[in-house]
């Protein structure tokens, strides 16, 4: 029981009794609530739905005290990547759904700030979350790409705004890594590590404003990227024969020919190899011995790569 229930049993019954440490329920018997027990009861249950609400938040928000995420530099980029557990999208699930129960309860008034207030942490929380994990991952796989130069100078417009997504990728998992909330364990230079509480960093509207901002540029580079592989393999109809992974591959070494060379038996069939690409005097001058399934023959061509391997038709 609270003053605020106390306060409404004066207002229903008209008997005042003022709550303190040393009140007992002889002094409240003395002051005639046994005359209005019904009203009293009805108040006291109320009193008891709500402080099941109060605890039921507070159990939840305790939670969160121990789960973390753990921030750790990435390769030698010279930035950081989250991992993010399954066991945090499951919590956040599950609190979500029981947030939503207790929401819809008759006894929610006196808590409906709180329990607001809750909810859009949480909500907002996967929001960040999500869209945390989707530039992370998309990120991953272009940040070796667009450190090509050759890749860089065939796409200069997706090339501008990678740059443009990367610094402000860079500058949002920095601000996670120097989060002053948390300590840091340094062990190494590769092995070094910080931990994050994921209520200390997510719920943050600006920082889901910026990763929304850097997937948008990520939409638009993969489109680029995937309009300019469609532009390639419609030049030369052999690279459908290769997967993304395995084009680009060969795209972002346009200068070397040996970029060329695992993915010949999928281009050609029965070609394994080119044995002599004219190395080391002239690695974009090739007058190939090609090793065929299972026989080796010399062509009388003259291939120039000084274009790129692309551009030379294979």
């Amino acid at each position: 029981m609270k003053d605020r229930h106390w306060n409404q049993i004066q207002e229903e019954t008209g008997i005042k009794i003022e709550y303190s440490p040393t009140l007992t329920f002889a002094m409240c018997l003395e002051k005639g609530l046994a005359d209005v027990q019904d009203e009293v009861i009805k108040i006291a249950e109320g009193a008891g739905k709500e402080y099941a609400i109060e605890e039921t938040l507070g159990k939840m928000q305790a939670d969160w005290e121990n789960i973390i995420l753990e921030v750790t530099p990435y390769k030698n980029t010279g930035t950081y990547i989250m991992k993010i557990s399954d066991d945090v999208s499951q919590m956040l699930d599950d609190h979500a759904a029981l947030t939503q129960t207790i929401s819809f309860s008759p006894f929610r008034a006196a808590l409906e700030k709180e329990i607001s207030e809750w909810e859009t942490q949480l909500h907002l929380t996967t929001d960040v979350l999500d869209a945390w994990a989707e530039c992370q991952k998309q990120w991953m796989y272009l940040e070796p790409i667009f450190t090509s130069e050759d890749i860089n100078r065939q796409l200069p417009v997706e090339s501008k705004k990678y740059k443009t997504m990367e610094r402000n990728w860079r500058r949002i998992m920095k601000n996670a890594f120097d989060n002053p909330k948390v300590g840091m364990f340094s062990f190494n230079h590769e092995t070094e590590w910080i931990v994050v509480q994921v209520m200390d960093v997510c719920p943050d509207r600006t920082l889901l404003e910026s990763l929304k901002e850097c997937n948008t540029y990520l939409e638009q580079i993969q489109k680029g990227l995937a309009d300019y592989l469609e532009t390639k393999r419609s030049v030369f109809p052999r690279f459908y024969f290769l997967s993304d992974d395995e084009l680009l591959e060969i795209l972002s070494q346009a200068k070397n020919p040996l970029a060329v060379q695992p993915h010949l038996r999928k281009c050609f069939e029965n070609i394994q190899k080119v044995l002599d690409m004219g190395f080391p005097c002239d690695p974009t001058d090739i007058k190939p011995i090609v090793q065929f399934v299972p026989h080796t023959a010399k062509l009388c061509i003259h291939i120039d790569c000084n274009d790129g391997v692309d551009d030379a038709g294979m």
